[in-house]
């Protein structure tokens, strides 16, 4: 073709002609594809921005499908909980026909012997009683005695609990090979936590997962897959990338937390060390994979350095190095009497501390000195063997007695003030309850902590110089005759008085005289604890008798005392509604028998022991038997059959929630589901199941003749199903707020997919308009340039002509 010549004119023309012809392919190719960009010459920046918008439109539509099953998933979840539901309130229907359904028993019961005059609106009887007196023992004053202090025998020797100093504990794990397929060898702190095995590989044979866990000493540290190792295992933040961690770094923050000596390795095996500053507590799912068992190793100490005991050694304390408590620990169950005054012990940082409080945190020389302000004696601690003595003052002997005394070394004892005996002259009602000796007051002086208890009303003793004196509180500088004064007033009497030395009590007609005190308080009078009935016989119905009841059914125990004092019971009424708490109620007949009943709640239950003073010989309880309870075979048995459609419901909602999956996703049984939303997968939801089996819901099989036997039962089974049904409507809430997430990024994942693809056909579409435009004016170009063509070519021809 070389050798063909063209003119100038046909050539240009010929080059205008190739370029419409190439213009016009390009215009017809758009109009075909309808895309002015079709690849990367066209246009490469709009090509391949359209290229990767809609890579990403095609990823998150690719996600559509997973978001969507688990949308069904949840849905599967919520439709069993419904169903769920509505079989616990089957159960619950079921539990209320027991409660409907006749009690099952011939109840206990138990009645009294008749009662002339006890009726319900009096259970107390009115007849009068004789009064009748009560004389105590000749006594002395102390106007000529004199004492002496007397120390008591020295306790024995007492050491504090000092330790030797701490020692670290290697704690050896187990062997562990890594995952090598060609020769598998023991670990190193160059194993990587997680890999894939093969024939130069050295992982874990069972690698880490992000969802392992690890304990040191109450701090967790946490796993990751891809995030990177960040955080500081002593600041509790740490987290460990699995796919670049390995061995060393997990042991490395193990002994961070720890404080022990760095780990070390042996064929495989793990050797922790507890250090010297706490016990070494590891759990977690993490350690069975290191080779490494969940458990606490104690750290060890080295021979004790116990040192003798002083004031300021500590009651109770832990045993350390530098300690310094008692070795055996006061505890708040302790007590110490002193003279009758009983010193209790508090728990460490209480707020209450006085006279005879103790916190347990305090030391030696504040229990000393609550001892000495009670017996007015004096204490000491040898310096070198640690032994306590207890000395008297010159008022008082010392008697001890009490659990704590044997952690100081000491025993219970009487310490005996030495005394100068005298002939002292009788007291009389103007003898003052407490004085210095050589004074007209008792020889065994009243205290503060004395009281003494006239017909369950009690008289306690105030200071010297108090301003409370009232019916019940007497100051111990007062005399005889205004204690007197008291009694009488209590107890109805009149005319008690001190005769030849002796102190006399004239009880009252309305009530026999029932004296008691604190330790050694009647003493001091010459008086003994007792009951002094008046002379004259009389029935006074139930006044002054106490009934104490044993726990019936599950129900709390009765303490009941008849009268007309506060708190005490007069009438079946109040009889009853004391009665209520321990599931009994109460009957009397015309002839004042009292029969004590077990209410529904307990009508298989027997009524619990029967004491107090009504059952004494005489008393109209004495020697009554309870009659037992005894089932009822008909009611029995429409219970059982109650049990057996209860039964029935429970495994209905075991299948129930068994059955509620969806594509092998039950979140009712404990699965997990995990939802990503985006194409990084940096966006997720996991959903973490529950178990809602029976067992899950608190609920399991009832057993004939156990449950559904009496109302108490069934209760217990109804209050079950109502917390079943609120686990339920929470964990439906819980699942509709999950759902509610899922749809709306659902929703966002379609509206977003739309806006990729748009903007990607943005940048590639054509306007078709104005290619179809642009095809027409080529389509003339092209003609035009033909026809001039074909003028360039009419010389030539011309020439042609001459040669023919």
């Amino acid at each position: 073709m070389s050798d063909i010549v063209l003119s100038s004119s046909v050539r240009q023309n010929l080059l205008s002609l190739q370029s419409t012809a190439d213009l016009l392919a390009t215009t017809q190719t758009r109009l075909a594809t309808g895309k002015k960009v079709n690849t990367a010459l066209d246009n490469p920046t709009n090509f391949f921005t359209a290229s990767s918008l809609d890579a990403r439109a095609s990823d998150i539509n690719n996600l559509l499908d997973g978001i969507g099953n688990g949308v069904q998933v949840l849905q599967a979840a919520n439709t069993g909980i419904t169903s769920l539901q509505k079989l616990v309130d089957t159960a619950k229907s079921i539990a209320n026909q027991a409660l409907q359904t006749p009690v099952g028993y011939t109840k206990s019961t138990a009645t009294s012997g008749a009662n002339a005059g006890v009726s319900a609106a009096n259970l107390l009887g009115t007849t009068a009683a004789v009064t009748s007196s009560v004389a105590g023992s000749t006594l002395t004053n102390n106007a000529t005695a004199t004492y002496a202090v007397t120390a008591g025998t020295a306790g024995s020797a007492q050491n504090n609990n000092h330790l030797g100093a701490y020692q670290s504990v290697a704690v050896p794990g187990s062997v562990v090979l890594n995952d090598n397929t060609t020769t598998a060898v023991g670990i190193t702190g160059a194993t990587k936590l997680a890999g894939v095995a093969g024939a130069a590989s050295d992982n874990l044979s069972t690698n880490f997962t992000a969802l392992d866990t690890l304990t040191v000493n109450g701090t967790t540290i946490t796993f990751n897959s891809g995030s990177g190792t960040t955080g500081s295992a002593t600041a509790g933040t740490l987290s460990i990338d699995i796919t670049t961690g390995d061995v060393q770094d997990v042991v490395d923050a193990i002994d961070a937390i720890s404080g022990g000596a760095a780990a070390t390795f042996n064929a495989g095996a793990i050797t922790l060390n507890t250090g010297t500053t706490a016990d070494l507590n590891i759990t977690g799912t993490a350690l069975a994979k290191l080779g490494l068992s969940a458990a606490v190793t104690p750290r060890t100490n080295a021979a004790p350095t116990p040192a003798a005991i002083t004031g300021a050694t500590k009651l109770s304390g832990t045993a350390t190095p530098t300690s310094d408590a008692l070795s055996t620990a006061f505890t708040t169950a302790d007590t110490i009497v002193v003279n009758g005054t009983t010193i209790n012990f508090t728990a460490a940082g209480s707020g209450l501390q006085d006279a005879t409080h103790v916190r347990i945190d305090d030391d030696v020389t504040a229990l000393l000195g609550k001892i000495n302000a009670i017996s007015g004696g004096t204490s000491a601690i040898n310096a070198t063997t640690g032994a306590i003595t207890l000395s008297t003052g010159t008022g008082a002997d010392i008697t001890t007695s009490g659990s704590g005394l044997a952690k100081l070394g000491l025993i219970a004892e009487t310490i005996t003030r030495t005394s100068t005996p005298a002939t002292a002259p009788q007291i009389s009602g103007a003898t003052v309850l407490s004085g210095a000796t050589g004074t007209d007051s008792l020889t065994s002086a009243f205290t503060t902590a004395d009281t003494i208890t006239v017909n369950g009303t009690t008289i306690n003793f105030t200071a010297a110089g108090s301003g409370l004196q009232d019916a019940t509180h007497v100051r111990i500088d007062d005399n005889i005759n205004a204690l007197l004064a008291k009694v009488d007033a209590i107890s109805g009497g009149t005319g008690s008085a001190v005769t030849a030395g002796k102190v006399t009590l004239n009880a009252g007609t309305a009530a026999d005289l029932v004296i008691s005190g604190s330790t050694g308080a009647l003493a001091k009078l010459g008086l003994a604890a007792g009951t002094t009935a008046r002379s004259t016989p009389a029935n006074a119905g139930l006044s002054g008798q106490t009934l104490t009841i044993g726990a019936t059914g599950g129900g709390t125990a009765t303490s009941i005392t008849f009268g007309t004092g506060a708190n005490q019971v007069s009438t079946l009424d109040q009889l009853n509604a004391a009665l209520s708490a321990n599931n009994l109620q109460a009957s009397v007949s015309t002839t004042g028998r009292i029969t004590l009943t077990t209410t529904n709640d307990a009508a298989s239950a027997n009524i619990g022991a029967l004491g107090g003073t009504i059952t004494d010989p005489g008393n109209i309880f004495a020697g009554i038997t309870v009659q037992t309870a005894s089932q009822d075979a008909a009611s029995q048995a429409t219970r059982a059959s109650l049990v057996s459609q209860y039964n029935n419901v429970i495994d209905q909602i075991r299948t129930t929630a068994q059955d509620s999956s969806f594509n092998g996703v039950n979140l009712l049984n404990g699965d997990q589901l995990k939802l990503v939303f985006n194409e990084t997968g940096t966006s997720t939801l996991n959903i973490t199941g529950v178990l809602f089996d029976p067992a899950g819901l608190g609920l399991g099989a009832l057993n004939k003749g156990t449950d559904f036997i009496d109302n108490a039962a069934t209760n217990k089974v109804l209050s079950a199903l109502n917390d079943a049904s609120s686990t339920l409507r929470s964990q439906a809430s819980a699942l509709g707020s999950n759902l509610s997430v899922v749809q709306v990024r659902q929703d966002f994942s379609k509206n977003l997919i739309n806006v990729l693809q748009t903007g990607s056909s943005n940048l590639t579409l054509a306007d078709t308009n104005e290619e179809a435009a642009n095809s027409q004016a080529l389509a003339t170009r092209q003609s035009i340039a033909v026809s001039a063509l074909a003028l360039a070519n009419q010389s030539q021809q011309s020439v042609l002509q001459l040669l023919r």
